[in-house]
């Protein structure tokens, strides 16, 4: 497939893969949106063609959804897309898969978004009705997001006939990928044992391995190949720029950096982020922890990091918690900060890696302009989950009216909608990036206004400064190179208290009725902008570096 697709697509499906072509949910809207676009194109053939591909490659993210397998087999009797081993295949499968009459436990449990019990349930119902894999494809998709290698294991463990050995072995790829087993991925992803193809998906997760094994340049061949195949999948074409072509940066940040805590409560989680950022290079560092008035152990905590980093921390105690954006205020105001040419601000149940800076450094060098610079962040226990990747605003639909709200906040989420196979290692401009972890210049922080007090006692008085820096011209740039481990959410929105769901809707009233739409659309329209200048710039030169290796 040629590029040439770019120029026929309206502004709205550009922006969507531009922003990433992953995701399961975000291809299938993105595919959906430029085919019943192309009934009006002059260039009908090429967009269909277009969307057609993305629908399969939704498909081959997880291959046993029978509905979107029916699907491409309904366009392949028009089309004639489909290589015969693809169809025999979607044909058992769709043959083999139907939804239920009655869902209504299924969908309360997933309302309830209690996932040990609908990992209990799905395993059940997929030992009770095994020729349906409705339930198996749901069980696998959930089992691989918990973690549960051994769940999947034992539910692919029946006979298969020999058609089915392609879907099979996505699925044990992806085990041994996310243990750590990247030999055992490559032996598994190209295995063509019994005529099975290599999905296209497959080829790039065997990409990822046979480069983490170190063997560059049989990687650059596979991925050379799927940015020819796909070249909509921007993710790529953005993670081999960074391989090949990204900024070093230098090992440590071009100045003095004050690193900023605030923690209630959490004495060993503080402890156990003050021991990750301790063992990374302090030459430069200056550690501000503030103590928001915690009844635990956390003051003796402090004491002895106190005891040990000596002068380069200090300690500041308030009598009471007085809630995230005034602790990050208190923090940003003080006159020591105006000494130091960064801030960054690090959440205390974070977990951050030696070489921060160098990551830090390598944006900032990339980026100079940027209003912040932020981190991937994942979960502690489970890295292949991403929590937090860089976020792009959904548009607000033109008849959207509301006596309080003036726009409708959503974001496009694509990195929370499968595992991460190396997808968003690469480093670019967006709307917004995680506070968990996230460096400002002291100058522009001191120039952007405070964090908004409205929004206390937490959630989203970070992503409400980003858009304030959005507002006045600024982007945030995302450092997908950069992996914060931070501890795990609850798994249970059940666990989460009426009261604490309670305040973060109100939160997300609060910032709908801030902003106004026309900011919001035009936020939209420069991160389209900046998007599309970044990765014509990158695939230029990824281009260049191609036409060597023929």
């Amino acid at each position: 497939m040629s590029g040439k697709f770019w120029g026929f697509l309206d502004s709205a499906s550009r922006y969507r893969l531009l922003v990433s072509g992953h995701g399961k949910p975000h291809l299938m809207e993105t595919a959906n949106r430029i085919i019943n676009s192309a009934e009006s194109s002059r260039e009908k053939s090429t967009l269909i063609d277009l969307g057609v591909d993305m629908l399969l490659a939704a498909w081959e993210s997880s291959p046993l959804d029978g509905q979107l397998a029916s699907n491409l087999l309904a366009i392949n009797k028009q089309l004639s897309f489909l290589p015969a081993p693809l169809v025999e295949t979607m044909s058992l499968i769709a043959t083999n898969s139907a939804i239920p009459e009655n869902l209504g436990y299924l969908q309360r449990l997933v309302s309830r978004d209690d996932k040990d019990k609908l990992l209990d349930y799905l395993s059940k119902q997929t030992e009770r009705e095994p020729e349906n894999l409705f339930w198996l494809s749901h069980l696998l998709d959930l089992a691989f997001f918990l973690g549960r290698h051994e769940v999947a294991s034992a539910a692919l463990s029946r006979d298969w006939p020999t058609s089915m050995n392609m879907v099979l072995n996505k699925y044990a790829g992806d085990i041994a990928f996310c243990s750590g087993d990247y030999g055992q991925a490559e032996t598994i992803y190209s295995d063509t044992s019994g005529g099975a193809l290599i999905l296209g998906e497959n080829l790039l997760r065997l990409a990822e391995s046979v480069d983490r094994m170190g063997r560059r340049d049989e990687a650059m061949i596979l991925w050379r190949d799927r940015m020819t195949a796909r070249p909509w999948q921007v993710n790529t074409w953005f993670k081999v720029y960074e391989r090949l072509l990204g900024s070093g940066g230098a090992d440590m940040l071009g100045g003095q950096v004050a690193v900023c805590l605030y923690t209630f409560n959490k004495a060993d989680d503080f402890d156990a982020t003050m021991s990750s950022l301790a063992e990374s290079p302090l030459d430069n560092v200056h550690i501000f922890a503030l103590d928001n008035g915690s009844s635990d152990h956390t003051s003796d905590v402090m004491a002895r990091w106190q005891d040990r980093l000596g002068d380069r921390f200090r300690r500041i105690d308030l009598p009471v918690n007085v809630g995230a954006p005034a602790a990050r205020n208190w923090l940003k105001n003080m006159n020591e900060l105006k000494l130091y040419d960064y801030v960054a601000y690090l959440d205390d149940d974070a977990l951050i890696p030696a070489d921060w800076q160098a990551h830090f450094s390598a944006a900032v060098e990339s980026y100079p302009d940027a209003g912040v610079w932020g981190c991937k962040v994942v979960n502690e226990d489970q890295q292949e989950v991403i929590q937090h990747a860089d976020l792009h605003l959904r548009e607000t639909p033109a008849d959207f009216e509301d006596v309080l709200r003036s726009f409708e906040f959503a974001y496009l989420d694509p990195y929370n909608q499968d595992l991460d196979y190396g997808q968003f290692d690469y480093c670019r401009p967006c709307v917004s990036v995680t506070g968990c972890f996230h460096l400002f210049r002291q100058s522009v922080l001191e120039q952007s206004g405070d964090f908004d007090l409205r929004y206390s006692p937490t959630q989203y008085d970070d992503l409400d400064h980003d858009l304030m820096l959005a507002v006045a011209g600024k982007s945030a740039v995302y450092q997908g190179t950069l992996q914060v481990k931070h501890k795990r959410k609850s798994g249970s929105a059940a666990a989460i208290s009426r009261a604490a769901r309670g305040s973060g809707a109100g939160n997300v009233i609060k910032l709908e009725s801030k902003y106004e739409a026309r900011d919001v659309a035009a936020i939209i329209a420069r991160d389209t902008e900046r998007l599309e200048n970044d990765f014509t710039e990158k695939a230029l030169k990824i281009g260049h570096v191609l036409k060597e290796m023929e």
